[in-house]
């Protein structure tokens, strides 16, 4: 069924030209020529962002595409090992190579929509070139620079550029063995580790399916690299692969296109009586439909493509257009802008940070609430904030309103958008907060009924702050100070079931923010079969207890995901 919806993914998402020059399947990379025009335009176009990240104040030029990859996901995903170098105006803008960096960039394109959007950037620091390039590695210093002691096996990412770069190279060795006479295609990576011996030697476990018409058969396969890459050279030490197992691609029987609609259609009947949906007629209801088939492909490619454990599925947004979901129950508006300049918090130093922290655990989180069909998430984010600010400071945990802020902020929109740094604004500028009893949440809003009584005011805020994006040093001002107000990416929010969320950046990027919420606390959760450490931010919601992780949502921490560490503030109670 995997490859059935791959390739029911491909023939609906892309228009009908070719968006690579090889066949590849979602989630799978493919190693490409550096040298290729194509490369050398996307390398060319990452140079601006590349300058951003590295807040460089000259402008770079391209030394040298180290390396290049593809991966389909609702469009190409590119990955490429740049070496990039600061240009000397002063010597007519030759390359100073005492400033370089190996860059590794993601890019993602969608050629039907001419769209190409650097969504990731990582960069070594400027002496670290020459270790890095492949070119100029020595035998001596592969040690120093894997830091990993000699004949020591450690786990690495599966996707990891060069695990992937190994596997790939690997499948002319599995078409050898095999000898089924079908090339294979790479379609998941499922472990991989690597071992310093006279260079490094990675072991890699795959899933590999040949590359046929219609009944595709598919083999799990251990593979060993061996690479030197001071003589730039690697080798394919053992292939071991099991028993193929068969599944159906994208040019899979008629009987299977009908049997899949049958499912489908019983799956939204399932979904329909789960959520007591009501339709008001036949033709809404068929409408429904049409959106939740669509949105169970979006399932599909994030489950495929999840790194973490997270579980995707029939959520009660699941009928709804990004549009409306966006409209109806998220708010975070990105265009609106905060009138004053907010100082950046102070990043407490804490010599044992702890592990795992939870301020439920501590009587600083009010149970989760429901924003309702209502666009004030970014109310709800800044009054969880406060709640938990009131709580440290009085240590009484008290319910606060966010409909005061919904009725009575001017700077920001009611169930329209607004954004959390404004609503802390207005909380100044009215005089405080109510608590939710005296100000009861409504779900709508009422620009011209304002319903403020200043003597029913409970909680005032002194300043707000602006802290860091750093996610350490975010985990460390939570710790000492409280639940923080943020914006994230909601696009696998709209089907998330529960688990660790670890979306691939392309399908939930960080430059998306449209949704606030809070962070309430931090963890780490081992899974039970690969014994994979997996850091999570825990993150409050505001779409009711039904939703989630009982409300909550397990968000990956270290990577940025979905742009958490992006915009993150508080309010200071002091």
């Amino acid at each position: 069924m995997k490859l059935l919806f791959i390739g029911l993914c491909l023939c609906i998402t892309f228009p009908p030209r070719n968006v690579m020059a090889k066949p590849s399947l979602p989630g799978g990379y493919n190693i490409l020529d550096v040298n290729s025009t194509n490369i050398d335009r996307l390398a060319n176009m990452a140079l601006d962002s590349i300058t951003q990240q590295t807040m460089s104040k000259r402008s770079l030029g391209l030394v040298k595409v180290v390396s290049a990859e593809s991966q389909v996901v609702a469009g190409v995903n590119y990955k490429l090992g740049l070496q990039v170098c600061e240009k000397d105006s002063a010597n007519g803008n030759q390359l100073d190579r005492q400033n370089c960096r190996l860059c590794r960039v993601t890019i993602w394109e969608q050629p039907w929509l001419n769209k190409t959007n650097v969504t990731k950037v990582a960069c070594s620091k400027p002496d670290a070139l020459d270790l890095l390039s492949s070119s100029s590695i020595k035998k001596r210093d592969i040690h120093d620079s894997e830091n990993t002691p000699v004949g020591e096996r450690t786990s690495v990412d599966p996707y990891d550029m060069k695990v992937q770069e190994m596997a790939s190279y690997a499948l002319s060795s599995v078409d050898e063995q095999v000898e089924s006479g079908n090339s294979h295609l790479l379609s998941k990576i499922l472990s991989a580790t690597k071992q310093i011996v006279s260079g490094i030697m990675y072991n890699i476990k795959m899933e590999v399916c040949e590359n046929s018409s219609s009944l595709q058969k598919c083999r799990i396969c251990s593979v060993n690299v061996w690479e030197q890459p001071w003589l730039e050279r690697k080798t394919t030490t053992r292939v071991i692969c099991n028993k193929p197992y068969e599944t159906y691609n994208k040019t899979s029987s008629k009987k299977n296109h009908v049997d899949d609609r049958l499912e489908l259609k019983a799956s939204f009947e399932n979904f329909v009586k789960t959520h007591n949906k009501a339709y008001l007629s036949a033709e809404e209801k068929d409408k429904r439909y049409r959106i939740f088939a669509a949105n169970m492909k979006i399932v599909k490619l994030l489950q495929d493509n999840e790194q973490g454990t997270a579980t995707y599925g029939a959520t009660q947004f699941a009928d709804l257009t990004k549009n409306e979901f966006r409209k109806k129950y998220l708010g975070f508006n990105s265009s609106q802008t905060t009138k004053k300049v907010l100082p950046i918090a102070e990043i407490p130093v804490l010599d044992n940070l702890p592990a795992e922290f939870d301020w439920r655990d501590h009587n600083a989180v009010t149970p989760v609430k429901n924003q309702g069909t209502c666009g004030s998430c970014w109310a709800f984010s800044a009054v969880a904030n406060i709640e938990g600010q009131y709580a440290l400071k009085s240590g009484k945990l008290l319910s606060l309103s966010e409909q005061e802020l919904v009725d009575c902020d001017k700077m920001d929109d009611g169930c329209g958008g607004g954004l959390m740094t404004q609503a802390f604004e207005a909380v100044e500028e009215l005089g405080g907060l109510e608590t939710e009893s005296d100000y009861p949440y409504e779900g709508h809003g009422d620009r011209n009924g304002c319903k403020l009584v200043k003597s029913e005011l409970k909680v005032t805020i002194d300043k707000v702050v602006n802290v860091t994006t750093d996610e350490t040093a975010m985990a460390k001002f939570l710790v000492k100070h409280g639940p923080l107000s943020i914006a994230v990416n909601a696009n696998a929010m709209q089907f998330y079931m529960g688990g660790v969320s670890h979306p691939i950046h392309a399908l939930c990027s960080a430059g998306g923010l449209d949704h606030g919420v809070a962070i309430v606390g931090y963890g780490i959760h081992r899974t039970k079969y690969t014994h994979k450490n997996l850091p999570y931010w825990l993150i409050k919601n505001s779409w009711g207890p039904g939703w989630g992780e009982k409300g909550y949502y397990l968000l990956y921490r270290g990577d940025g995901s979905c742009g958490v560490n992006k915009m993150v503030s508080s309010a200071i109670i002091e």
